[in-house]
């Protein structure tokens, strides 16, 4: 019965977790750039130890290296985010841009530098190509971009001219593998490594839109809410079922 218990609690607590990511897609749905998370749950039978060979180590330390969950039920083992390209949809902005390879860097005022998919870029007061929060938009190099006053065309390698064929930078790309990205934002990301500097893939004048389903999760929402509620009540049951149990103990 306790075995029991702790089963319901688990898939509970699967349930909940799963219904924040989510409800993180949804909100996001129209989030340029934006890559939706997805979690994958594993049963104890599926754990799977992220040592499978011995080590030349102590017992103690070869024990701290081995990561995994051990218990019964269900839980939510990981969570990832599905970098599937979004769709690429007209503004008619001269300064948006989508990309196909990579991702586009920016920094902030204090310095802090992001990768992002969401290429809603303006200029500023100084001329300088940012995105909707101010975030400088860099060139391959690392080094902010700044534009002429009047209307600029940018190729797929992310090359900026204006109309008289002056070349005002270039917008930098860079690509990573997925596990080298920790998500900071809505649609940011941060890396502790520089990424590759990759070119070819930028579409002037669209925006790529969220991964995000609408549909898809809100259906798999549907699901897990139902999971949770059925679990609920295997909770209530079990709960009175060792209440009766104790009390029948007792009047022995």
């Amino acid at each position: 019965m306790i075995k029991g218990l702790y089963s319901a609690f688990t898939a509970l607590q699967a349930a909940w977790r799963y219904q924040d990511v989510l409800s993180n897609n949804i909100a996001n749905a129209n989030t340029p750039g934006f890559k939706r998370e997805i979690a994958s749950q594993e049963s104890f039978a599926d754990v799977l130890l992220s040592r499978q060979t011995p080590i030349p180590a102590p017992l103690s330390v070869t024990i701290q290296q081995v990561i995994g969950q051990i218990g019964t039920g269900t839980f939510i083992a990981d969570f990832a985010t599905d970098f599937q390209e979004g769709n690429f949809k007209p503004t008619g902005n001269e300064l948006n841009m989508a990309t196909s390879v990579g991702f586009f860097a920016i920094e902030s005022g204090g310095g802090t530098r992001f990768y992002t998919r969401d290429g809603s870029f303006v200029r500023n007061s100084s001329g300088n190509l940012v995105n909707s929060e101010g975030y400088y938009v860099l060139d391959p190099s690392g080094g902010r971009i700044n534009l002429p006053a009047d209307k600029v065309e940018v190729s797929q390698s992310g090359v900026i001219t204006s109309e008289d064929g002056a070349i005002h930078g270039t917008v930098g790309t860079f690509d990573f593998k997925p596990a080298d990205l920790t998500r900071a934002g809505q649609a940011f990301f941060t890396s502790t490594t520089p990424g590759v500097v990759v070119s070819g893939g930028i579409r002037q004048g669209l925006l790529e839109e969220s991964n995000t389903e609408l549909l898809a999760e809100m259906t798999t929402m549907m699901a897990v809410q139902r999971t949770f509620q059925a679990n609920q009540t295997i909770l209530a049951r079990l709960d009175e079922n060792l209440n009766e149990a104790a009390g029948s103990l007792g009047r022995f």
